[in-house]
């Protein structure tokens, strides 16, 4: 293995902040009109689903996850059906559409709030 490349368990969690290029289903549970919870959105996903990811499949956090061995698919931290262990291990705080300026983000995450439930969670994970 060389320097630049991880073993399997090097990384214990994945952390993925910003807008659709990483949101793996937030705005499923916020009110927005930026949504992607519907076909052909996930038409390459398995079990062809759309997951709110805007996106035919998997999105660059679950490819990074995966590579990593963290886990399968990243998972979006408002997801009410996560447990301490997705947490721990890395979810999507993304959010699209999310930006700075909450003139432009309307009801999605923004970005300093994605910031600051992130490190929730890194907090919790240490306790």
């Amino acid at each position: 293995m060389n320097s630049s490349t991880a073993a399997a368990g090097d990384v214990p969690a994945v952390f993925a902040l910003g807008d659709s290029f990483v949101d793996t289903g937030n705005n499923n549970y916020v009110v927005t009109i930026a949504k992607s919870n519907f076909p052909p959105y996930g038409r390459d996903f398995p079990g062809e689903t759309p997951t709110g990811r805007f996106s035919n499949g998997r999105l660059i956090p679950d490819f990074l996850a995966k590579t990593l061995g963290v886990k399968n698919l990243l998972p979006p931290y408002k997801d009410p059906t996560l447990k301490l262990e997705d947490l721990r291990t890395g979810v999507s705080f993304g959010s699209a559409g999310a930006g700075y300026d909450p003139l432009t983000s309307g009801q999605r995450v923004m970005r300093k709030r994605q910031i600051v439930f992130c490190l929730k969670i890194i907090i919790l994970a240490l306790l």
